[in-house]
């Protein structure tokens, strides 16, 4: 007995160098636990008179008791069940051994645990010989539940664990299995030689569980849950100790062939290239990393996210790396196609960018070079028209003035593209200067009259402005009122009315031209071409828009805004 008692001393002696070994703690009180209880039975089975054997049978339960609370502690550590230790749940967990422990301790006084205590001296030693009391019932009843939920935890962990692991999870379970075997040999009150084997059991189990938890040094290398591993998802996750050693995988590192069943428990650097250089980079941060890297396999080209997690215990100590590893080949090959399709639009819109700057200087030359002869025949023909040339029949003054008309026509819409063209190329100048309002805008009515008199059109103004000087360019304020006016009497019918309303805010600095029509179908924003519409039968309406935009204004179908200087 001294010698199991020995022998457990030295498994305590190892475990204690394995710092990082998940459960560690609960294994070793566990070891101390059974030490406890052997080497007092042993001094139980050693002693004659019943009041030393009555003591040494009092310690024994400061280890029997709490033989249980230990197991079940380690087999939750150890199958990463230990956040199941809930409040609720751990009050009766420690009540119910430190309640045995005092009802043990005073068994003199009461019969919860012990009754008619005697010495039997039948056997090789002289044992401890009692009647059960109503707490020795609970107390073997919270030792077979507490036994039964390890077993319970273990025999979990062999769900979707590798199966190199399953040898090692077996080994365990063998070991916690055996004191519950000869639970039932205690109950059946089967003693040979009048010996509890108890503490021969509890030392042979504690062997048992040691072999299986170092064999292939997979003391601190735990079989993670796979529930942990995201074993479903598609990246491939690695975990390694802090030697470099692999300890666990998903099934997708194995569906992607980066490693084999048998690499479980092999350095890093006995892999084959180039999985032996990926898993060794060193992480940049001590937690948690991502890098890309390029690799070349079986002459093809592959890119790679490699994140590095790392792993702690409780007390902040490192355990090892989880690597995660993510083939973005396809991403990496829709970045480039991206880049090049981006590239290629940049280069298109440079072109077009040339051809329409190109586009507005051929449109200046022309307009430059056609109005010099086409002054000279409006010139001429308005010379002639006032009898600088001579005498002109009817026929002739007629054919003069379509000619005159047309050139002036065709001068108006020369000018309307040189417009379009400077604004276009950004040269458009503007020349401010303090103006009448109100004398602009009649100046500009006035001009329109003779258009809205031939289609019997009442040009209504509406001054409702405080405003009596502005700061602006008159020409490009005429320009833009008479374009948007001859629109509005352009596409009102015959006998309408066109009302022009100017209002201002004085507080924003702005004046708002407004325009109606009484028409039954007015005039549409198609009709306008407003905004993008760059035909230039419309270019009027385009000049407007883009001088009204040119001065930081703003123009929609019936209102017109700008912002005065």
């Amino acid at each position: 007995m001294f010698l199991s008692c020995c022998i457990v001393c030295i498994l305590l002696y190892h475990v204690k160098g394995h710092k990082n070994a998940r459960g560690k703690e609960y294994f070793s009180l566990l070891l101390v636990s059974i030490i406890i209880y052997s080497f007092f039975y042993s001094l139980e089975i050693c002693s004659t008179e019943l009041n030393t054997i009555l003591i040494f049978y009092k310690l024994q339960y400061l280890g029997i008791s709490t033989i249980p609370l230990f197991f079940l502690l380690f087999t939750m550590s150890y199958s990463g069940k230990k956040n199941w230790l809930f409040q609720p749940l751990m009050i009766p967990l420690f009540m119910i051994p430190v309640i045995t422990i005092l009802f043990v301790f005073t068994t003199e006084y009461h019969n919860f645990f012990n009754k008619n205590i005697s010495i039997n001296y039948i056997g090789l030693f002289p044992t401890f010989d009692f009647d059960p009391g109503i707490w020795y019932y609970v107390h073997l009843s919270y030792s077979i539940v507490c036994t039964i939920l390890g077993l319970f935890f273990l025999l979990s962990m062999l769900q979707g664990t590798l199966p190199v692991f399953h040898k090692q999870i077996f080994i365990i379970i063998f070991g916690s299995f055996i004191p519950f075997l000869t639970l039932f040999v205690h109950l059946a009150e089967e003693k040979p030689w009048n010996i509890d084997i108890s503490p021969f059991s509890f030392t042979l189990s504690a062997i048992i569980i040691f072999i299986g938890l170092t064999r292939y040094k997979l003391f601190d290398l735990v079989p993670l849950a796979r529930s942990t591993l995201f074993d479903n998802i598609p990246d491939s996750i690695i975990v390694l100790d802090r030697e470099r050693r692999i300890i666990d995988f998903n099934s997708s590192a194995l569906k992607n062939h980066y490693l084999k069943i048998n690499d479980v428990g092999k350095h890093v650097s006995e892999l084959p290239k180039p999985w032996c250089n990926v898993l060794n980079i060193e992480p940049h941060t001590m937690h948690k990393s991502s890098i890309e890297i390029k690799e070349e396999i079986e002459g093809s080209v592959f890119w790679f996210n490699v994140t590095f997690l790392s792993l702690y215990d409780n007390h902040s100590n490192t355990l090892g790396i989880m690597v995660i590893l993510s083939n973005i080949t396809e991403r990496k090959y829709a970045e480039e196609e991206l880049r090049k399709t981006n590239e290629k639009v940049n280069l298109m819109a440079a072109k077009a960018e040339m051809a329409n700057v190109a586009k507005s200087e051929f449109l200046a030359n022309m307009s430059h070079e056609l109005r010099t002869p086409l002054n000279a025949i409006i010139g001429f023909s308005d010379l002639m028209l006032e009898g600088e040339t001579g005498y002109l029949n009817q026929k002739q003054i007629k054919y003069l003035n379509n000619v005159s008309a047309s050139g002036k026509h065709l001068l108006l819409i020369i000018n309307d593209i040189l417009d379009i063209s400077k604004i276009e190329a950004g040269k458009m100048e503007f020349s401010f200067e303090n103006i009448s309002l109100h004398e602009t805008v009649n100046e500009v009515l006035m001009t329109c009259s003779s258009l809205a008199a031939a289609k019997k059109i009442d040009l209504i103004l509406n001054m409702e402005c405080t405003i009596k000087t502005i700061r602006a360019d008159k020409l490009k304020l005429k320009q833009i009122l008479y374009n948007l006016i001859n629109n509005a009497i352009k596409f009102t019918p015959q006998g309408g009315r066109v009302t022009l309303h100017i209002e201002s805010e004085d507080d924003r600095g702005i004046i708002s031209y407004i325009w109606d029509f009484d028409a039954s179908d007015g005039i549409t924003n198609e009709a306008y071409g407003i905004e993008t519409n760059k035909t230039y039968t419309k270019r009027g309406t385009y000049i407007v828009t883009l001088i009204v935009i040119d001065t930081d204004g703003q123009k929609d179908l019936d209102t017109l805004t700008l912002t005065v200087q």
